[in-house]
């Protein structure tokens, strides 16, 4: 898998019901991100297997869901409870095991008052049009509703400290803690909060910078930023347009490479000095 998505929920974007963050965004993978992964299991050829689990707290046993699409309905009953941590993985079910796809969400702050929901992907095309545009539409659709703290999809980036947190040596938890105050990174996409969208001037305002390919509202609050057609399309040029757009609500420092993430792309230049 070569793409990550990541959604952060806090109890100041979504102070009640906090479960139906999570029902939104597993079934929004369900019908979309991991459509055809579901048909596939479901033509019970084998050649497709899932499992997921919802976990209370730390010492729970887990429960377990085989055969996701058979327990679907059990399965979202326990996600709508809000638990500690759930997740679905894709197998192969014939020859070699290999992770085809999984999709989680986890309490990542004391009382769950922040939350992270994340997924794993193939991008087989990461230079075609439609294929990118599918994974932008899936986050879209599935944060719609909510009033996310942050959110990203990027390449070949799996940690939780995003990309501008590792080169600035911000803890995570201070990172989580102030992220409506400032914006914890930037994407291929990134997801904006209500407030840090509102200080930027809006989502027409960040339209009209040409720093972005789409920039995609969401009616809870807030705002998506797709940065280029195409992941390839994610230029250093590109970059550092989207770098230039948001540094009014980025923290500031001076980034520096982390040898612990060889793999981060960013912008070497400190935000506060953008005008």
């Amino acid at each position: 898998m070569d793409v990550y998505i990541e959604a952060v929920f806090d109890s100041a974007g979504v102070p009640d019901a906090p479960g139906r963050t999570l029902v939104q965004w597993f079934r929004t993978a369900r019908l979309e991100l991991f459509k055809d992964l579901v048909e596939a299991e479901a033509a019970g050829e084998g050649k497709v297997v899932s499992e997921a689990q919802l976990i209370g707290h730390v010492d729970d046993t887990p429960r377990r869901f085989p055969q996701v699409g058979r327990t679907w309905r059990q399965f979202e009953e326990g996600l709508a409870a809000f638990p500690w941590g759930a997740n679905i993985i894709f197998l192969s079910g014939q020859g070699e095991l290999r992770t085809l796809g999984r999709t989680s969400s986890l309490h990542v702050l004391g009382g769950g008052s922040a939350w992270r929901a994340s997924a794993a992907v193939t991008l087989n095309a990461p230079g075609d049009v439609s294929s990118c545009r599918a994974l932008v539409d899936f986050l879209h659709t599935a944060l719609d509703s909510s009033a996310p703290a942050f959110g990203r999809i990027e390449g070949n980036n799996f940690h939780e400290l995003t990309n501008l947190d590792a080169a600035l040596r911000r803890r995570k938890r201070t990172s989580l803690r102030e992220s409506r105050q400032f914006l914890r990174g930037y994407a291929w996409v990134t997801v904006c909060p209500a407030e840090l969208t509102a200080r930027l001037g809006g989502a027409a305002n960040l339209e009209k910078s040409g720093a972005f390919h789409r920039v995609l509202p969401l009616q809870a609050g807030g705002v998506l930023l797709q940065a280029s057609d195409t992941l390839t399309g994610y230029t250093d040029q590109v970059m550092q347009r989207v770098f230039e757009a948001l540094a009014p609500v980025l923290p500031p420092g001076e980034p520096r490479p982390d040898p612990a993430y060889p793999a981060m792309r960013f912008v070497p230049r400190n935000a506060a000095t953008i005008r």
